[in-house]
């Protein structure tokens, strides 16, 4: 791993640079300014030195400061870089904090007066703001606010270091991060992020060390694009293990889980945990849209664009000509799009295997009632029920035939659903929950009765059952009230 270091060229009176600046620029593998017409690259190369500039590393001279950190943290991988720049103290806001917050080491920064200087311009500090500087002395007595910023100077000893660390303690967490600015021999400064924790454990300080508290505060999220950003930093190469070992594959039980857990949280009436959920199934979308992207094949923008397009070529009573009053007509252009953009597959082929069986014969039910396969009233399911119920009577317990005529059967109460317009798998799952819930009741009565469940006659089991589903009524007619 190399290093990073930001070099400002202001010169002096005489037009000279700051020789530990000069020193700094000559020891770098790599230098890189904004563009090759800028002053930068011309100070260069009166160095002797052959710049890289932004465009080289597929960025534009006028770059966002994430870009330009993204490309120094690249090329400092195996190199020492150097940033060298006009316009004196860090070129840009939020190019040295975005740097800390992903460098695993330190960074240097040439020339500057004094670290307290250094901490306030290259750490976008704004000095007008709630910002407390003290000196160790002084800290014990400060008025703390978790919510300001904190400057504290004159760091001189790992053991003063420790009892700061320790004073810290009492108004914030171990893990928040800290900045120190210590100077380096050869000029300049190094500006390296700790935690709490780790300066308390600090075996050197460099003399005349500055220490920056930033508020303790969880920074609002940035939106969709800021979920893309992390996301894309979880799968960078020094980024969460965990993240980058994941393929689409690796994610796709993942995804489905997320989505049962937020039909969970529908069928619970609880927007709160819904709206959590609705998160997580978004993070396996992006998710999936990285690891899209970084394979060549699709982008997040790809699946979006394609959601937008699909939207309006299948809502053409919105977005076109079309007209459909009802949501049947809906639902049958619907399904007619589709038809036509997969021409290949059959109206019932397009009903992907991988659902659940009850889930994927509600959908093949529709289809087939769609082309006019279906019965003329509910009368002939019924019948059609009736008669599914028979067959399986007759077919021997435990057989092929038996594992047929089962399936017959439930296929059709999937179609007796639909003509009395429920979905059956909202009513399988109720019914699940509430016999589960039952079943609990019964338990619970059973335990306080120091009856064990296995040991239960037929007949304390129906009482049981009795009791729960009472129960169950009176909880019912207690909300309704």
């Amino acid at each position: 791993m190399g290093s990073i270091a930001i070099v400002g060229l202001e010169q002096d009176a005489e037009g000279a640079l700051d020789a530990r600046a000069v020193e700094r620029l000559l020891a770098a593998d790599v230098v890189i300014v904004p563009s090759e017409t800028s002053a930068s690259a011309a100070l260069m190369e009166t160095l002797g030195i052959t710049p890289v500039t932004f465009r080289e590393l597929g960025l534009s001279e006028r770059a966002a400061s994430d870009q330009v950190v993204e490309a120094l943290l690249e090329c400092s991988r195996s190199q020492d870089v150097a940033l060298a720049a006009f316009g004196y103290p860090f070129v840009r806001e939020g190019l040295i904090s975005g740097i800390l917050a992903r460098a695993r080491g330190g960074i240097d920064l040439f020339p500057v007066v004094s670290p307290l200087q250094v901490l306030l311009l290259a750490l976008d500090v704004d000095a007008t703001a709630d910002l407390a500087i003290v000196d160790p002395g002084s800290l014990a007595g400060a008025p703390l606010k978790r919510d300001a910023h904190l400057i504290v100077t004159g760091v001189d000893s790992p053991d003063l270091a420790h009892a700061i660390a320790e004073q810290l303690r009492a108004h914030y967490p171990p893990e928040h991060m800290v900045v120190t600015a210590g100077c380096l021999d050869g000029g300049g400064f190094d500006l390296t992020p700790l935690t709490i924790s780790d300066l308390a454990l600090a075996g050197t300080v460099c003399r005349d060390t500055a220490l920056y508290v930033p508020p303790n505060l969880i920074t609002p999220p940035g939106g969709f694009a800021e979920l893309v950003r992390i996301i894309r930093l979880l799968r960078a190469p020094e980024g969460c293990p965990w993240d980058r070992e994941q393929t689409h594959a690796s994610l796709a039980p993942h995804l489905v889980e997320e989505a049962y857990e937020g039909t969970s949280a529908i069928d619970a009436g609880d927007d709160a945990a819904l709206a959590d959920e609705l998160g997580d199934v978004l993070l396996q979308v992006v998710l999936h849209a990285q690891i899209g992207a970084e394979d060549g094949t699709f982008t997040i923008d790809d699946v979006i664009a394609g959601i937008i397009t699909k939207i309006r070529r299948r809502h053409p009573h919105i977005f076109g000509s079309v007209t459909a009053e009802t949501s049947a007509e809906v639902t049958r252009n619907w399904d007619a799009i589709k038809r036509e953009e997969k021409p290949h597959a059959g109206v019932l082929g397009e009903v992907p295997e991988a659902l659940p069986a009850l889930m994927r014969a509600q959908k093949i039910s529709r289809r087939a009632a769609g082309m006019g396969f279906e019965w003329e009233d509910i009368d002939g399911v019924w019948a059609k029920v009736h008669e599914e119920i028979d067959e399986l009577k007759a077919a021997e317990q435990g057989t092929g035939e038996a594992e047929a005529e089962l399936g017959d059967l439930l296929f059709t109460v999937v179609n007796l659903a639909r003509k009395m317009g429920i979905d059956g798998e909202s009513a399988l799952r109720g019914t699940c929950n509430k016999f589960t819930g039952r079943f609990e009741s019964m338990e619970e009565a059973a335990a306080s009765a120091g009856r064990p469940l296995e040991d239960l006659e037929p007949s304390e089991w129906e009482a049981y059952w009795r009791q729960a589903k009472e129960s169950e009524s009176s909880a019912k007619d207690s909300r309704d009230e």
